[in-house]
């Protein structure tokens, strides 16, 4: 304790030096006089009594050195002295100043920004109580590679009986449901939870209270609404508890508002409500393995995720021994829900991204080392006068250490401008479902994280030039001290630095390319339909209406959006784009006779002119007809894929097919058309099998309207779209509104965000890298210039000189490619899972991006190199 108070008391001399410095004056002053007494006392006279005095005192500024050594601040004062000289040297040099601070604010910046990223979407706890305890548990088939599915009730009921390793499970369903009661119907989104889901995530409601056990089994009609709702709906009062809400037309009673912000992974729903609320719950309760339900689980303390998923593996198998020879397959999977909001794709993409930004930062580094060891050169001269006033080694280090940290805190509060600009333009190119990207920001995390890599800068720039300073030997020479020439060490750390530019830049140049040439791949795939000029729509019935009632409420939709001026067609489908889809058993008339086996496809129900609106092409027989009524025969048509996996190579028209077993009593479906492939999980997903039926024999309560226009702008007929539907009936909410064009162009969000950040950070480290070769080309050349006119003197020609440094640069261009491509090579193997189309080894970008990077070599040598051929041999001579 004493000694952390002395040195408080020390430090804190420093903040009054100026009256320290008096003070000590005035001490060794009054101890002189003392001494000057003592002498002019024994008899000196008093020139004699003060000349006696100094030498028994000794040098004055020598004593004073003495007493701040025993003070203990002497190192802290003398790198504010050397932080101020740094300063004052960027001030002298503002061309050296310019580019060194720009290239390390880029570097800095840049990384602040992607640590900003990383923060909110991976470091960040997640907004629950012990988020680590969280984890998601999935329902998995993998003998149908379905890794994540959704759990029945009943499974779940058996899990939370049997499992020790959780401390409870809760469940939770989204989906979409229609607010009525007012002048118009509103689509909203409602969460069914269990009685326990709020108290497992810790969330407490800003205003009431949640629901109970007992009241969920009582199945009381109780909901929470979302704060966002809360304000758009309630305005904010307080009147909004126990005011009801008429949902699907039945009232439900508001009990409570969640907190702002709150949300489940990517749910942000209007209303949350008990689980028992579900249409289907009593019916659902006895349905076993895959279900509706997504379910949370808290781990008991101290218990791992790998003990836990040992555990449901165990509690899965004995149920699964239960259920049907072709449902044994079936497991579980635990997730921790961290890995679950992100994804491990988006996780990937994100280091990658980190990692190159990184690359970026390293090459700004050896850009600004390079040139300070090109200046090191000019200061000889003033090192080695400070060499000659006594400045060791170590302290000649420790100056030059400081004026790298200057350097580096100075281009850090400009990297916190190109930070907070990154952020900004990320947020701008973003795809806007991934996760958590709206809490991006610069947050004290993020400048902590602009300090340590200005530290770890001025470490990297100041290490070079003050090691190469370190190596030199002092020599007195002439009229003063110098420093003896750069030499062969300060040339090989320039070459070292410029390889190893040449080197993290090929390594972005081949991720970015990869990822480019990825992105054109997915965007050549044939969708299987014409998404241009197409207008979406989401429409919801009434739960009550008939099958019947839906389908005349259809047929006059479309009969007054096709009357709206600038529609071509329109048509009806459950739902354009589709995430998984089921594996189903059917029975098949085939050559061999009826055959029953199982089968992944997707079945939907579209209107007569749905073909037609999404420019699907027909291969055989016809489209649906208004003859194909709801009672006249099943009739579908199915993609090519299907009819390869039921009839290969023969004719399906008019061969027939029914749902179920053959034992089943389902109808017998004739099929009457085929039509192309369409890619609906996305353009890196293979087709997958697809039947369709008409609307009017099977219509559903969601679906979706597409409308083909012919405007330029879809979007420009959304309003007259949706009055036309609202003529019809009030009370069918249109929501979603889109261009097909989105809706499909989302599935590559990711990889253009992926794609878009890494060509900027590749066409950065091109241009540093051409900077670095190039400076150090110049600079060899004017130190050269001496033997480039003996050269010129003694005959050399123009073009030999001019491939003597352009071979220089070239050479070392050529080792960093080497050099990158050796590493990328081990390193893109690790981007597999980004990449589409193109192998992560494919040659022909290696070959391509070392060809572009020898280019930008060569030109970068080529400027250099020609001022070099207009030597005056003659000044040359004369040039010291």
């Amino acid at each position: 304790m004493r000694r952390l108070r002395a040195a408080l008391v020390r430090l804190g001399g420093l903040f009054r030096k100026q009256r320290g410095e008096r003070e000590m004056a005035e001490e060794l002053e009054s101890h002189l006089q003392m001494h000057i007494e003592d002498n002019r006392r024994s008899g000196m006279t008093p020139e004699e009594a003060r000349r006696q005095a100094r030498i028994r005192l000794g040098g004055v500024e020598q004593v004073k050195e003495e007493v701040r050594d025993a003070r203990g601040v002497r190192l802290i004062s003398e790198l504010g002295q050397d932080i101020r000289y740094g300063l004052r040297q960027l001030r002298r040099n503002p061309g050296f100043t310019v580019v060194a601070v720009l290239t390390l604010a880029l570097g800095i910046g840049a990384n602040t920004a992607m640590f900003s990223v990383l923060n909110a979407v991976l470091f960040r706890p997640l907004p629950y109580r012990s988020p680590s305890q969280l984890v998601m548990l999935w329902t998995e088939d993998p003998s149908q590679n379905l890794r994540e599915e959704r759990t029945a009730e009943w499974d779940v009921e058996q899990w939370q009986r049997e499992s020790k390793a959780f401390a409870e499970l809760a469940i939770s369903d989204p989906a979409s449901v229609t607010l009525t009661g007012g002048a118009h119907a509103e689509r909203i989104s409602v969460a069914r939870v269990s009685a326990n889901f709020f108290h497992l995530l810790g969330i407490e409601p800003a205003e009431g209270r949640v629901f109970s056990a007992k009241e969920a089994e009582q199945r009381q009609r109780l909901v929470l609404i979302s704060h966002g709702f809360w304000e758009t709906h309630f305005g904010g009062s307080q009147d909004a508890i126990g005011a009801n809400l008429v949902i699907d037309g039945v009232p439900r009673r508001v009990i409570g508002v969640l907190p702002e912000g709150f949300r489940f992974l990517q749910d942000a729903s209007d209303v949350w409500e008990p689980d028992t609320l579900s249409p289907d719950w009593d019916a659902s309760r006895s349905n076993r393995g895959a279900g509706q339900w997504f379910v949370i689980g808290r781990l008991r303390p101290n218990v791992t995720i790998r003990q836990a998923q040992a555990e449901m593996s165990t509690i899965s198998g004995r149920l699964a021994s239960q259920m049907p020879t072709s449902e044994r397959e079936l497991g579980v999977r635990v997730v921790p829900l961290s890995l679950q909001e992100t994804g491990a794709n988006l996780r990937l993409a994100l280091w990658m991204l980190a990692g190159a930004v990184f690359f970026v930062l390293l090459i700004a580094i050896s850009n600004v080392t390079g040139l300070l060891l090109a200046r090191s050169a000019s200061r000889r001269h003033e090192i080695g006068i400070r060499v000659a006033l006594g400045a060791g080694r170590s302290r000649i280090v420790r100056q030059l250490l400081a004026e790298s940290l200057t350097l580096a805190a100075v281009s850090g509060l400009f990297g916190l401008l190109v930070a907070w600009a990154g952020i900004r333009l990320i947020l701008m190119i973003r795809p806007v479902h991934l996760a958590r990207f709206t809490e991006i920001g610069l947050e004290p995390r993020a400048l902590g994280c602009a300090m340590v890599l200005c530290l770890l800068t001025a470490i990297l720039v100041g290490l070079a030039p003050a090691i190469s300073m370190a190596r030199r030997n002092v020599v007195e020479a002439g009229e003063g001290a110098r420093v003896a020439s750069p030499g062969i060490s300060n040339r090989g750390m320039r070459h070292a630095l410029v390889v190893t530019e040449f080197a993290l830049a090929i390594l972005l140049l081949v991720g970015a390319v990869l990822l480019i040439r990825s992105l054109w791949s997915v965007e050549s795939v044939d969708p299987g339909f014409r998404p241009e000029q197409v207008l979406c729509a989401q429409l919801c019935t009434p739960a009550s209406m008939t099958a019947a009632q839906r389908v005349s409420l259809y047929n006059s939709m479309l009969e007054h959006v096709a009357a709206l001026p600038g529609v071509k067609s329109s048509g009806i489908i459950g739902d354009i784009f589709i995430n998984s889809v089921q594996e189903y058993p059917l029975t098949v008339e085939g050559r061999s006779g009826i055959v029953s086996r199982s089968m992944q496809f997707r079945r939907d129900e579209v209107s007569e002119g749905f073909f037609k609106t999404l420019g699907t092409p027909l291969l055989r027989g016809r489209f649906f007809s208004g003859a194909d009524g709801p009672d006249s025969q099943k009739v579908a048509i199915l993609n090519s894929v299907m009819v390869q996996r039921l009839w290969p190579g023969l004719d399906p028209l008019g061969r027939r097919f029914k749902l179920g077993p053959a034992t089943s009593a389902g109808e017998w479906f004739t099929v009457v058309g085929v039509v192309g492939k369409m890619h609906r999980e996305g353009l890196e997903k293979e087709p997958v099998a697809q039947m369709f039926v008409p609307l009017a024999q099977d219509p559903s309560r969601l679906e979706t309207l597409l409308v083909r226009t012919s405007s330029g702008d879809p979007l420009e007929m959304a309003g007259a779209v949706k009055a036309a539907v609202q003529q019809v009936d009030q009370q069918v909410p249109v929501y979603a509104v889109a261009t097909l064009e989105d809706r499909l162009g989302s599935f590559l969000g990711p990889r253009r965000f992926q794609a878009s950040l890494l060509i900027v950070f590749s066409a950065v480290a091109l241009l540093m890298a051409a900077i670095g070769i190039f400076g150090l080309i110049q600079y060899s050349v004017s130190t050269r210039t001496h033997e480039i006119g003996i050269r010129m003197a003694l005959g050399a020609e123009k073009g030999a000189v001019l491939r003597m440094i352009i071979g220089q640069g070239l050479k070392l261009a050529l080792a960093g490619v080497v050099i990158g491509i050796a590493g990328a090579l081990a390193l893109t193997r690790f981007l597999s899972s980004l990449l589409y189309g193109v192998k992560p080894t494919d040659p022909l970008t290696f070959v391509a991006v070392s060809i572009i990077l020898l280019v930008v070599a060569l030109v970068a040598c080529y400027i250099p190199a020609r001022r070099a051929t207009k030597v005056d041999p003659m000044v040359a001579l004369r040039y010291e």
